[in-house]
């Protein structure tokens, strides 16, 4: 259970590098259906199976918020360095036409 809850964590974080938080729902029910299917492959009881998937679900969102908050954290780096636009206009995702 511990290597599903890292490889989730893992996937959280790629998950939010690329996408925004609306790609938890489409993972959400991918990752039940396949912590279920792996654990009716494996035989598990109903709680190990239930376990399993509760301890992924949540290890994807919360890889999703450390993913988002690292993204936050390089925008705020490349904002402050000399040169680059100010800190508001990074983070809006409507960039003013120039």
């Amino acid at each position: 259970m511990l290597f599903s809850a890292l490889i989730s964590l893992l996937i959280g974080v790629v998950l939010a590098r690329r996408f925004k938080v609306l790609v938890l729902a489409p993972a959400f029910i991918l990752t039940l259906v396949l912590a279920i299917g792996a654990g009716l492959a494996r035989t598990d009881a109903a709680w190990a199976m239930g376990s399993t998937a509760l301890v992924v679900i949540v290890g994807l969102q919360i890889g999703y918020l450390f993913g988002s908050g690292i993204r936050l954290v390089l925008v705020a780096f490349r904002a402050n360095r000399p040169g680059s636009e100010s800190f508001a206009n990074t983070l809006s995702p409507h960039r003013s036409a120039r």
